[in-house]
């Protein structure tokens, strides 16, 4: 028998507020304590998204009202709102910045809106980094020039663990996670498991990659730091739909 501790998820998203048709801090605790998971961390991409502290103290008051494990909840990185966010890093999980497409209203796009939260947002804080392939080593180079330490979500690629190695291996502060679903599934599958009402199913982001992929995330276990479930629920109704949104159940 092994005899682990309670385990901490550092990546769900809740969908509260906006879409607690899907889940909420009820629902997505007890479930988090079902499978031996005591603290889970809330992503920002909520509706309307967590960016200030009108927002962050909705999240949180319903996860005080609602949650069955212990919890925090991450603000999410805007255009205009660096001084914001630094201001409530103490009462939050720390600061998420998504750097590529993903579900949700918060991305930014143009490197010149990730200077200020570079330089502001507190340094003993996590900042967090949807980041995949070239925004992946953009924002390593970041953390380099500032000196900030960052956190990269959901690591898939080849090219992303050996570049997150070689930046550990020059003292860059960088850590990272990797997710279930890309160390044991992949893109390539069967026609009968694309099936017409299955394809939206494989839809998650970042996408399932290669064997090639897969094996490099085992060949390097060493470099990465946690692993989290990017727990992202939606119904079968919006993933068997013609516009399926990404995400898997964790």
């Amino acid at each position: 028998m092994i005899k682990l501790p309670g385990l901490i998820d550092p990546h769900v998203h809740v969908r509260e507020p906006g879409q607690t048709y899907k889940e909420d801090w009820g629902t997505a605790t007890q479930a988090a304590l079902a499978g031996g998971i005591t603290t889970i961390l809330g992503m920002p991409n909520t509706k309307p998204p967590i960016f200030d502290e009108e927002t962050l103290n909705l999240s949180l008051d319903s996860a005080k009202e609602k949650a069955f494990c212990d919890y925090g909840q991450y603000l999410g990185a805007g255009p205009d709102n660096a001084d914001i966010v630094a201001g409530l890093a103490d009462k939050a999980a720390g600061l998420k910045m998504y750097l590529d497409s993903t579900f949700g209203e918060l991305r930014l796009d143009d490197m010149s809106l990730w200077t200020p939260h570079f330089e502001k947002f507190p340094k003993n804080y996590p900042m967090v980094m949807h980041s995949e392939s070239r925004t992946m080593a953009a924002a390593i180079l970041f953390s380099a020039i500032y000196d900030h330490p960052i956190h990269i979500a959901h690591v898939s690629l080849k090219e992303e663990i050996l570049l997150i190695k070689a930046a550990k291996e020059k003292g860059i502060k960088v850590t990272c996670e990797v997710c279930p679903h890309h160390l044991f599934m992949i893109s390539e599958v069967s026609d009968e498991e694309r099936g017409k009402k299955k394809e939206g199913r494989l839809e998650v982001r970042p996408r399932l990659a290669t064997q090639e992929d897969v094996n490099a995330l085992w060949e390097n276990m060493n470099v990465i730091d946690c692993f989290a479930t990017d727990h992202a629920p939606h119904t079968i109704e919006e993933k068997d739909s013609d516009n399926p949104p990404p995400g898997f159940p964790g």
